[in-house]
């Protein structure tokens, strides 16, 4: 898992920083952590937002690392 994945934010809990992410590629849906979150200032997420990120699997749970906004 060494690309990018384009995704859509499904929820985003802001006070806890966590939430999913649907990869478009149907990979799967992806945890992600505010820390993840690479925007300057942002540190919270949307529900529908259009994200990118790099996929990787932790043990069983796949994990969204260097989220960022999607162009277009």
């Amino acid at each position: 898992m060494h690309r990018r994945v384009t995704g859509t934010v499904k929820w985003f809990y802001a006070p806890n920083g966590v939430g999913m992410i649907s990869a478009d590629d149907g990979s799967g849906d992806y945890f992600v952590s505010r820390n993840a979150i690479l925007v300057l200032g942002t540190v919270t997420l949307l529900e529908g937002q259009r994200v990118t990120f790099d996929p990787q699997l932790e043990g069983l749970t796949l994990v969204a690392f260097n989220v960022g906004l999607a162009l277009g």
